[in-house]
This record gives C-alpha cells, structure tokens and sequence, in this order.
C-alpha cells in the first residue's frame, strides 16, 4: 500500500508539473504574441493601383465603334431615365448622350456632368451642363486594371467601421459569428455545436471559428486545417482580444475578409466587393447584395455568382433567412429580398485583366527608375481594356480553333502557344499585350521574353534599306519596280556553301519588287541584301527599334536572327507613321499615394526612315494582303485597308503576321515554347487570329494611308519595270519617290505614234 501510494503522489507531482509547464509555455506564448500580432490599421499597407488609359470623347467619334456604352457599364455607370443628378450616371436619347463625369483626382477633373449632342451614333459636339456652353476636352476615367500587394495581385480600399452601414455588419455577424461581442475570442457554445454535427455526420461539416479566429488564420497563419494550427490560432484569437477592442477586430477583418477572384486579381474587403461586383459603394448596397457579398466569406469562389449563380443565390438566401430568424429583417422585406434576381457586374468588367502586361509595366518602370514603387502608388497605363479583352478572346479562340483544325497540334502535350502585341504607331503607346495562353500556367511573356526567329518578317526591312540606299549611298536606286532575279544562286560563307531556296521550290525568273514581297520570294530578297550589305540592313533594322543581336551577315534577310514580338511590332509601327519611330511605351504617369508626380516616362520619337521610302513599303505590304501570301484575309472577311506580312520560320516552327492600318499595328505570333515543328504557315496560324481582332476593332470606315509629299505613280510594263507603252500586253499602276521612278518607255513592246508624241513633248 505505501508503494502504491508513493505511485499515485508522484503521478500527481508529475501531472502537476506538467500541467504547470504547459501554463507557463501558454503564458509565454501568449507573451510573445502580445508583443507581435499587430492589426493593420487604415491604409498602411495601401496596394500599388494600376489604372488603364482615360478613354477621350471627342467630337466625330462614333459610340457605337468606340463601344462608349460598354466602357461606362465597366466603369460601374447607372443608366437614368431623368437627367443624371450625381457623377456615375448617364443618360442615352436618340439625339443625347448625357454623363456625370466621375472626379479624377489626379488628373484634377472635378465631377462634370456633360451632354454629348449625336448625329446617329457619331458625336457632333460636347455642352458642359447645366450651363450648356461649349465644353473643355473630356474623357471617361481610366479604368483599374490591377492592384499589388508585394507579390499578391489585389485591390481592396479601407473603410473605418463608423463609415460602415450597420446593416451590413449586422448582416455579417449574424452569419459569422452572431455572439461575437459576448465571448473572449473562442466560442464555447460554437465549438461544442461544430464538434457534435461532425460527429454526427462523421467528417468536417461545420466550423466553430469566430471573427477574431478567422482574422487570425487570415492575417497570421497559412490556411492549413490542422489541430496545431487551430491552437495557435485560438491563442492568437485570444491575444488580439486583449490587445484590442471589439470594434478595432471587426474593422479589419471587414477590410482584409478575402471575397473572391477578378481574373488573377484577388478581391479583399466589402468596399472592393461593393465596387467589384456591383459598381456600388457599401451605403448603395441593398440588402440582398449585402446578404450575397456576406454569404461569399464562407467559400467566395465556391459561391461566387460568376461560377455558379444558382449557388450563390442559395447562399444569398440562407443569409437572408438568418436575417429574418433575428428579427434583423420583417417578413415583408424577407419576400422582397429573396424574390429579387441576381444583378452582379462580373468583376472582369471591373477589373481589366491584364497580367501579363501589368509585369511588363512593373519590370520596365523599376528598370527605368531604378527603384521598386513605394506602397499607394497610382500608375496610369497606355492599356485600353476593351482591346485587351478582345485580343485575349481572340487569341484563345484562334489557338482552340487551330488545335481542333489540326489533331497533330495536340498530340505532345505541351499545349500550343500564342502572343499579341497591339499598338497605337502614332504615340507607341501598347494599348493590348497577351504574352500567353494561360498566365495561371506560366507566368513568362512570350511577347516580351521570347525571342524567335522571324522568317520573311524581315523582308521589308531588307527593302526599305535599299530604298533608302539612293540617299545615303548615292547608287543606282531599287523601287517597287525593280526587275530582280529569282535563279539559283550560291553563296559561299565561313559554314560553306550556302544555296537560298524559295518556300515552293520554284524559280520564276526576273520579277519585280513587288511580286518578289508579295509572294515572299528568298532568293531576290538575299540578292538585295546582297547589294545593300547586312551591315546597311542591321543599321535601319536597330533605327526601326530593333534592340536584339543581329548577325550581319545573309541570313539576316531571312530572318534568320531571334527578335521579340513587340520589337517587330514597333518596327511595323514606324511604317504606319511616316517613318517615325515611337519607342513602345506602356505608361503614361506614376503618382504617388499623396498625390505627388513620381516619374513620367520620356519620349523616344525620332525619323527612322523617310516619310517617302516608308510610304513606299506600305504600299508594298498594302499588296501582300491584297494579293499576296496574306490575301486570304480578304476571304477571311478583312473589308478595311490594311497593310502587312506573313513571317513563317524554317521547319515551321514560328509562324508571325504583323499588320497595321494609320490607327493600329498589332502582332501575332503562334508556336510551340520548346520550337518543336507548328507544321503551319504564318497565314495558316497568325493570319486569322489578326483578322479576327481587326475586323472587331476596326471602324468601318477606318481610312486608308495618307500619301506623303514626294511620291509619284507611273504606269509601268511589270515584264520590263519601265513605262508602259499603248504596245504592252499589261500594264500597272506604281508608286515611286520621286526622282526614281523609270524614264525609259518599254523596250520590249516598243512605243505607239502617241507614246512617241508623248515622250518627245514632254508629257
């Protein structure tokens, strides 16, 4: 008996000491906590916003092809049936289009309700109203296209609780955590409920968190559901109740509360979901949209009316039903509420996502400042949402459709990969980039980051160097018109003998420039390169604003050198404007969170080629989708003018289109990341993906190329490249700079006695 009793004393010291410790490491603990859990309180840590381009309304411009409309419904703009009375309204008429312009800060526009007086669709003038006097320029504000926490993409806006409906707190913690102002951070009642159920139903079914342990999890610890890391998170709930007050906890879970996803953005706080999912602030909310942004903390992307609408509106429904079982909501009320539809914005009309673009933008600012952006920043873009939509939508449904046309495209897995590029050429602003497929599969910027080669891409630049060659080199001048030989040929070279073939095998003999661009012929295109050098086309290659290596050597005329998309495509951009080149840009301003002017990027303008030998390949390229390797856009449905080319690589592995019209250039290329054979043509795989886009965003009546001064048409024999005589078979209209353009009629057909008039008085 004594050694029994010596037993159970020393059981009970060792308990005792145990349990002992185990107070002594929780009060430690606590301790620790007490010293590091800190809530966040306001903006301090504000995201970096990212704002797109303000959209101008100026006179002549057409609603409909603008898509006006549509870019107030994405900006949140309500639709009135009276004159609008606060900013975030508008009204359409027959005849009127009345706005209350929102206030723009930063570009220091106040709230300004104008009228825009309609010929049809087409603005023929602007009224600042009520006064209704003739109006200063306005545009609508730039739309948000993301927002950065660190590494995160999200947008989320501070709110204090005192700013806050009661409704919508109470709307909360009636189904989160209705006795959230009676326990210490832990609820009893909760836990011993959620224990019983899921022993009921024998698995997790329901959860016994509180606000303050919810708000713990979200701000301290990983989302892991483990029993260690449930204790950690009731000490930090604890903790953070004796540190702070009720109302500090609730503030800034209802401002850190994630609620679901925009594209790659992440939406966090009810301000952010008011403004994300129904273009409201919290006080605009109804009740049935407080119940939906409330019923979203449970699973906000299970729930989330994009996903699911049935879901969410039973979601929706089972909060407003807590509400009534409360006595929070009358009878009456319950009815109307639940009896009312879902009318969410979807997010993605509210956030333009543009992730690819966003880590272009964010990479070149750092590289151009030097420094990371501080926290609150705003940058405002060069991106327009609506084309960004629409280039990624058309991008995807160009890849989907080519891999359903062609089986061989899905056969090893890797799937099948894309880039557009689009700019305005008259500012080089990137007004749409889409660097892949699926930015949550891979992150890198093939419009950026890949370099391919380019193929018959490059030809133009081979051309237009000898058209410049006259100017500067004082030879025999190359125009459009120039018979080059297309016969075998061999050149020799440090690798051997090199023997250029075209894309059919076939040698046509002496044809023209032209017809040597249009049908992407090789061999005349090296013979050129031949006699302007590679070093000559290297030279206006890196003035076009081509950075990568080049080889100075044959190949080049090929495109036998590894360029970036969006190096070609501004290449293409200086042809559009005159020979001028606009460096790509992708912003237009940083400001500070204060609103203090952080940087502005400088302008990278300068003449690369003359306005004239630009005008020149225009017309040249003008003939490619006319007749050449890319007319089947015309068949595709391409009404509009529009210049371009068809780049398709050895082996077909990258196939490219670039074409460009006075308002857009975009690029397109299609191809595998490890450069395995596509089997497709640049026409077969870009071509259609670009007319796709440009038949969407074009106007209809987009305008051709204006001619510049110093450019004279003559009809030319196309056999010969001289004079068309009344005695040749045919004969073609050409453009040339003048000084260039042939003097000698054609000698192969002979002249007529009114050719012979013509030519001897001069006319």
């Amino acid at each position: 008996m004594p050694r029994l009793a010596r037993w159970v004393t020393s059981s009970l010291k060792a308990g005792l000491y145990g349990i002992a410790l185990v107070i002594a490491m929780l009060v430690l603990s606590g301790a620790y906590l007490a010293t590091t859990l800190t809530l966040p309180k306001g903006e301090e840590r504000p995201p970096l916003l990212i704002y797109g381009a303000a959209f101008p309304l100026r006179v002549d411009r057409d609603l409909r092809e603008g898509r006006v409309i549509e870019r107030l419904g994405r900006l949140g703009y309500h639709v009135v049936a009276h004159e609008p009375r606060q900013p975030g309204e508008f009204r359409l008429t027959p005849d009127t289009l009345d706005v209350f312009l929102r206030e723009q800060p930063d570009l220091h526009v106040s709230p300004t309700l104008v009228r825009l007086l309609l010929d049809h669709t087409r603005i023929r003038d602007i009224r600042l109203m009520p006064q209704d006097v003739p109006s200063f320029p306005v545009a609508l504000e730039p739309q948000l296209i993301s927002g950065l926490r660190g590494e995160s993409r999200q947008v989320r806006s501070w709110v204090p609780i005192r700013d806050m409906p009661p409704r919508l707190i109470e709307t909360v913690l009636a189904v989160e955590d209705h006795r959230f102002y009676w326990h210490p951070g832990i609820d009893p009642i909760a836990v011993g409920r959620a224990l019983w159920r899921n022993l009921l139903k024998g698995g997790v079914v329901q959860g016994g968190s509180t606000i303050t342990q919810q708000l713990a999890k979200n701000l301290f610890y990983s989302p892991k559901r483990t029993f260690g890391r449930k204790v950690q998170e009731a000490m930090a709930a604890l903790v953070l109740e004796a540190k702070y007050r009720k109302d500090e906890i609730l503030e800034s879970y209802l401002n850190e509360i994630y609620l679901g996803q925009a594209g790659s953005v992440g939406i966090y706080g009810m301000e952010a979901a008011a403004n994300s999912y129904f273009s409201k602030t919290l006080h605009d909310l109804t009740i049935d949209e407080m119940a939906l942004i409330a019923g979203l903390i449970k699973g906000p992307n299970t729930y989330s009316p994009l996903r699911d609408r049935d879901l969410a509106r039973q979601r929706r429904d089972i909060v407003l039903r807590r509400l009534r079982e409360e006595g929070k909501l009358s009878e009456e009320e319950w009815t109307q509420a639940v009896n009312r539809p879902l009318s969410v914005h979807p997010p993605q009309d509210m956030v333009a996502d543009a992730p690819y673009f966003v880590d272009y933008i964010m990479g070149r600012i750092e590289e151009l400042s030097g420094q990371p952006l501080p926290p609150g920043a705003r940058v405002y873009t060069t991106l327009d949402p609506i084309l960004q939509r629409t280039a990624a939508e058309v991008l995807a449904r160009g890849l989907g459709r080519l891999e359903q046309t062609h089986a061989h495209l899905t056969k090893n897995g890797e799937p099948l990969q894309g880039a557009m590029v689009v700019l305005d050429p008259r500012s080089g602003e990137i007004v749409a980039m889409v660097g892949g497929r699926d930015y949550r599969m891979s992150q890198f910027n093939r419009a950026v980051q890949a370099r391919r080669q380019p193929g018959s891409l490059f030809k133009p630049l081979v051309y237009l160097a000898a058209f410049e060659s006259k100017q500067t080199d004082g030879g025999q001048p190359i125009t459009a018109a120039s018979l080059l030989l297309d016969e075998p040929v061999s050149f020799e070279s440090p690798a051997g003998t090199w023997s250029p073939q075209n894309y059919d095998k076939q040698f046509r003999g002496k044809v023209t420039v032209r017809t040597a661009l249009e049908q992407s012929l090789n061999v005349p295109v090296v013979r050129v390169a031949q006699t302007v050098g590679a070093k000559r086309i290297a030279q206006v290659a890196r003035g076009l604003g081509i950075r990568s290596p080049l080889d100075e050597n044959l190949t080049l005329a090929l495109g036998g050198s590894a360029v970036s998309l969006l190096e070609m495509t501004g290449s293409y951009g200086a042809l559009a404007h005159d020979g001028i080149v606009m460096g790509p840009t992708a912003f237009r301003q940083v400001i500070a969170q204060e609103g203090d002017p952080l940087w502005q990027p400088v302008t990278d303008r300068r003449q690369a080629v003359s306005p004239q030998a630009a005008y020149l390949m225009t017309s040249l390229l003008k003939g490619v989708v006319e007749r050449g390797t890319a007319a089947r856009a015309r068949s595709l449905g391409l009404i509009h003018p529009a210049a371009g080319k068809t780049g398709t690589t050895d082996g077909f592995r990258d196939a490219w289109f670039i074409g460009y019209t006075p308002e857009l250039v975009v690029g397109v290329w299609v191809g595998f990341d490890d450069g395995r054979e596509l089997k497709l043509s640049g026409s077969q795989a870009a071509l259609p993906i670009w007319v796709d886009f440009m038949k969407d965003m074009l106007p209809a009546d987009s305008p051709d190329f204006p001619v510049p001064s110093g450019i004279v048409t003559r009809s030319i024999d196309p056999q010969t490249g001289q004079l068309a005589t009344s005695q040749c078979p045919e004969s073609v209209n050409e453009v040339f700079i003048e000084g260039t353009e042939p003097t000698l009629y054609c000698e192969a057909h002979g002249e007529g006695f009114w050719d012979r008039f013509k030519r001897i008085f001069g006319l």
